[in-house]
């Protein structure tokens, strides 16, 4: 019904991850209290481009300047590891390429496509690759030159601390996704959808109704395809706050839709932060839909690698 991969890899050596903040612990951290010091020092928008200059600019810029700019705008913020990790993996070393994104970052924030918040993730110790950076209005606008039809342009504003947390811990996910399939032969991201994309709207008793994941997530690996939902979980809401929104998941799953269109229906996985809150959430949502499918997976971080490689475990499941 939800993820069919053939557990053939289980003497595989796990490769380490890469170093990246605990994005849990930003809810209660005081460094993002004040709204007004979040944003750069240059304002969102230092000067207005013409049409005619965004044209220019847009010529100007290489392939990968474009993914880049794609990139925060697709995830709303991105640190510089993050983009580091994303596009610039071909260096030497991990050090050559975040000088590298920093160069090309640092190329787009003078032509006026991209800004910084004023804060770094980690404080003054987290170097530049603590940085925030988000697309400027024009940087949409360069964006929606060469699209057709051109997508919603999104409004800055400014974050709160939960808000950027869960942004960039929903895209750190995201791109730990990205590394597994790479590192993997035959391994492909397929589908990869952020919000509000990702999003699924259906009907119950005449009334419609959104199911709201934070990414959906399809991989294949020979003969095989998973598809996941997957929800950034840091630890701020109650138990029964999940426990209602997996509810929300059994709705949209005894709807039937997502089984018309591609036979099986997704694996919804929770991340989480540590251990103590897996266990917490497995516990009650076993109880909450007992002798009910197992729709559900939790885990955490280190775990998101044997899930996707090697199809998890039964003590995931819930």
């Amino acid at each position: 019904m939800m993820s069919d991969r053939s557990s053939s890899r289980e003497g595989e050596p796990m490769p380490e991850n890469r170093m990246v903040p605990d994005f849990s612990k930003f809810n209660v951290c005081s460094s993002y209290s004040q709204s007004s010091s979040l944003i750069s020092s240059g304002g969102e928008e230092r000067r207005r481009l013409s049409r005619q200059q965004l044209e220019e600019l847009n010529s100007r810029l290489s392939g990968r300047d474009r993914e880049v700019i794609t990139a925060i705008q697709r995830f709303r913020y991105l640190l510089t590891g993050q983009v580091e990790r994303l596009f610039f993996t071909d260096a030497a070393t991990k050090t050559a390429g975040l000088r590298a994104a920093n160069r090309c970052l640092k190329r787009l924030w003078e032509l006026g496509l991209i800004n910084h918040l004023a804060r770094r993730i980690g404080g003054v110790r987290a170097g530049s690759g603590g940085m925030v950076w988000y697309i400027t209005h024009a940087g949409e606008r360069l964006l929606r030159l060469n699209e057709q039809p051109p997508r919603p342009m999104k409004r800055f504003f400014e974050p709160s601390a939960y808000f950027l947390a869960h942004c960039l811990a929903a895209a750190d996910i995201a791109i730990t996704l990205t590394e597994i399939c790479r590192e993997q032969d035959g391994s492909t991201l397929t589908v990869l959808q952020t919000e509000p994309e990702c999003w699924r709207t259906y009907s119950e008793y005449g009334s419609m109704l959104s199911l709201k994941p934070d990414l959906f997530a399809v991989t294949e690996s020979g003969r095989y395809e998973d598809r996941f939902f997957l929800e950034i979980d840091l630890d701020t809401e109650s138990t029964a706050k999940v426990v209602e929104k997996c509810e929300k998941y059994h709705r949209y799953y005894r709807c039937g839709l997502e089984q018309q269109e591609t036979g099986v229906f997704p694996l919804t996985v929770w991340i989480v932060p540590g251990a103590g809150r897996k266990q917490r959430l497995l516990e009650h949502i076993r109880k909450a839909f007992d002798r009910q499918p197992k729709l559900f997976a939790v885990i955490t971080k280190d775990e998101l690698r044997m899930l996707i490689r090697q199809g998890g475990n039964g003590e995931m499941l819930c």
